[in-house]
């Protein structure tokens, strides 16, 4: 089977990565998300085999097991997320390439197992003041409390230190600017610019 292309999308929670995976599904019509699992609750505007497939934890542990997984991660105790091998493949025998908003982890075992037909791109915010007030923010539709902002803070000051691994860094300070710039990246990839 030939293998496509993939865009890889990774930084901290509350980065931006949906919002600009979003932009570049709009703008590129050979994307095509790949939903990945996860064993965490649904959120009100999500929906199975759209945004994620939602799994129980025994449910995963089978698949990982089972050797589906391109990659996976338990990014929080009990709290895990992987990429599908068949989803992978679905995707490129559709002659469309890959789109991946994955943790960083992910990312970074992504990029390692596809290194010659692979983008990562690293989105950052400046400061972890201006993470915590968009996750604060964020708390107030997820039910998210304090203790959880923080545990998220924590975890994205070590992901910040992962950036250096992947293709390019951007800088999310000004959410048109940044959508400006990965529209750029990824057409010069896609199109061999």
């Amino acid at each position: 089977m030939k293998k496509g292309k993939m865009i890889i999308l990774s930084g901290p929670s509350g980065s931006g990565k949906t919002t600009i995976s979003h932009c570049l599904l709009s703008k590129f019509t050979e994307l095509k998300f790949s939903v990945s699992c996860t064993t965490r609750s649904i959120r009100n505007n999500e929906i199975h085999g759209k945004d994620y497939y939602f799994l129980s934890v025994n449910s995963f542990v089978s698949k990982i097991k089972k050797h589906q997984f391109a990659e996976w991660e338990e990014v929080y105790p009990k709290l895990f997320y992987g990429t599908l091998k068949d989803e992978i493949f679905k995707i490129w025998k559709s002659n469309k390439h890959i789109l991946v908003d994955i943790d960083v982890k992910g990312g970074i075992n992504l990029k390692q197992q596809y290194p010659n037909n692979s983008l990562s791109i690293f989105i950052m915010v400046n400061s972890i003041k201006i993470l915590k007030k968009r996750l604060f923010t964020r708390s107030f539709f997820e039910k998210n409390n304090k203790t959880n902002i923080n545990v998220r803070l924590n975890k994205a000051r070590k992901e910040n230190s992962y950036a250096k691994l992947f293709d390019f860094i951007l800088f999310n300070i000004d959410l048109y600017q940044t959508k400006k710039e990965a529209i750029h990246i990824v057409s010069n990839f896609i199109h061999g610019k």
